[in-house]
């Protein structure tokens, strides 16, 4: 028995998509507003008044009147699980049909995990299309909609496997979350590894520098060859599966990932006598003990070996700001590993006190960095080594800016915007107090001029912040605010990054309970 609930009463307006809980009953919620809240709340149009790890409101789904798209956007304290990747608190994420929703996920328990059609603590959703009258199925992909359009929960149930109808589990690993179709010339993203066809992530590429699965920072772009050969094995047992002539051009020619922006080859040096005087990229075996083959040798833009058309399509993309391009680099000199974008450059830190020579590393980590020094190439980076009063910390660096409270740190952000000020204003006003001695650092070598990385700029400025809303009158913030008693632990609890308890206590003070 199908219990139906439809999410607007009046009317008679079609369902736009359904929820089909995966338990015995099957039953189904019909998405009828263009907007639908889940969460604890009796006034969430899906309320699950009885679990307390469900947030009061927890999430929200909203469809796009325009595109007819489907995003799930996170309110909650705990955060949603979709497809076994978690959103935290307001992340959005695009719904498709066939999407598992874990409202309530249990990390410590991933053997029950699989066995949450029996256990009614936890929710457990598929979204299902059914939209067809309006023609949101012609904004799937052929082979997305051939595996979820047809059959209902019966198919996309974990079902014992009937004979004729078998997963294809090798297609769904090699199926790129962009476009919902088999790889092609695929790219990886580091640190996280998420894999994207080139063209498609090309695209996202002019938007974010964020991976679009994980959201974490990208900081280089990779080939993965064996993802592609996978791919085209793939393709000889199933030449059905083949992507058309058109969408293969067509897919190359939006992509926009060049080979400088790949980490860069290193080359070896090959003495005469073994028949060649030029450098040789990493492609020969010959590495017994009768190969007279030198050690690896680290090219850097300075190099008197450094290859005229690889330095003219980087000189196009980055204008060295300081570094003198009369210079080279001596026979077998020194480099070092830029920390942000990871490519080498000569090490001159040893010349600052006789030369002018930029600034190769941050004073506080000894970390080098190269944007002082000729510009940094990692896609997304704002400037990874400054001065600290010239450092480009975006707006971005006031979320949770106060000790990872995000209730303190609307409060501030709500000050500052609502008297035209922004987080260079902070800035600049805690650079006058570190002047005048009236601000204060932990680290007592940070001034104005003080060169940092983007890591340590970040972690001084957000010092400088809590000074800064310490100072604030009270007179000039809400008086919802100020009528909050002080928590025991002050800026040092542990608990202020939950909501409720940032919401009922103040944490801009210090800590009087157990204080050593």
């Amino acid at each position: 028995r199908k219990l139906h609930v439809e999410m607007e009463s009046h009317g008679r307006a079609r369902p736009w998509g359904k929820l089909v809980k995966v338990d015995s009953n099957g039953s189904e919620v019909l998405l009828v507003n263009r907007e639908c809240t889940v969460g604890r709340r009796k006034g969430c149009d899906l309320s699950f008044p009885a679990n307390k790890l469900v947030s009061g409101e927890h999430c929200k789904i909203v469809q796009d009147e325009s595109s007819g798209l489907v995003w799930l956007e996170d309110m909650s304290t705990n955060g949603t699980v979709i497809n076994m990747s978690k959103l935290v608190k307001k992340q959005s994420h695009m719904l498709q049909s066939g999407d598992v929703i874990y409202f309530v996920y249990r990390k410590n328990e991933p053997e029950q995990s699989k066995l949450l059609i029996y256990l009614m603590d936890f929710f457990h959703f598929y979204l299902t299309s059914t939209s067809q009258e309006k023609g949101m199925d012609s904004l799937e992909p052929d082979r997305k909609r051939r595996k979820t359009a047809r059959g209902g929960l019966g198919e996309l149930l974990p079902k014992a496997p009937v004979e004729g109808t078998k997963t294809d589990k090798m297609e769904e690993s090699l199926t790129c979350i962009i476009c919902q179709d088999l790889l092609h010339d695929c790219v990886s993203l580091q640190p996280c590894m998420h894999t994207f066809c080139a063209a498609c992530y090309s695209g996202w590429m002019e938007r974010s520098s964020l991976c679009p699965t994980c959201r974490c920072p990208v900081e280089r772009i990779r080939k993965n060859h064996i993802l592609n050969n996978l791919v085209e094995a793939y393709l000889i047992q199933h030449p059905e599966k083949c992507r058309s002539e058109e969408d293969l051009k067509s897919m190359d020619s939006r992509n926009k990932i060049t080979q400088d922006m790949l980490q860069p080859k290193i080359e070896r040096s090959f003495s005469d006598e073994e028949g060649s005087s030029d450098y040789l990229f990493e492609l020969s075996d010959n590495d017994s003990d009768a190969s007279d083959i030198s050690q690896p040798m680290v090219m850097c833009r300075q190099c008197p070996g450094y290859r005229k058309d690889v330095s003219q399509v980087l000189s196009s993309l980055v204008s060295p700001p300081t570094a003198p391009q009369e210079y080279h680099c001596p026979p077998q000199g020194c480099h070092v590993i830029c920390t942000c974008c990871l490519q080498p450059m000569p090490d001159r830190r040893a010349e600052l006190n006789s030369q002018q020579v930029a600034a190769q590393q941050c004073v506080l980590c000894q970390r080098p960095f190269c944007h002082m020094y000729w510009g940094c190439q990692r896609i997304g980076c704002q400037g990874c080594l400054a001065r600290f009063s010239e450092l480009n910390l975006t707006d971005k660096c006031l979320d949770g800016v106060l000790n990872n409270n995000n209730y303190e740190s609307e409060i501030l952000q709500n000050y500052l915007s609502s008297r035209g000020k922004s987080w260079r204003d902070v800035l600049q006003e805690g650079l006058q107090g570190l002047q005048q001695g009236t601000y204060y650092l932990s680290d007592c070598r940070i001034t104005a001029n003080t060169i940092l990385c983007f890591c340590c700029g970040l972690r001084a400025f957000k010092e400088l912040a809590y000074k800064y809303r310490q100072n604030i009158p009270p007179s000039e913030l809400p008086a919802a605010v100020m009528s909050r008693p002080d928590c025991y632990w002050g800026r040092n609890c542990r608990t202020q990054v939950k909501a409720h308890h940032a919401m009922k206590f103040n944490h801009i003070c210090e800590q009087t309970r157990f204080k050593s």
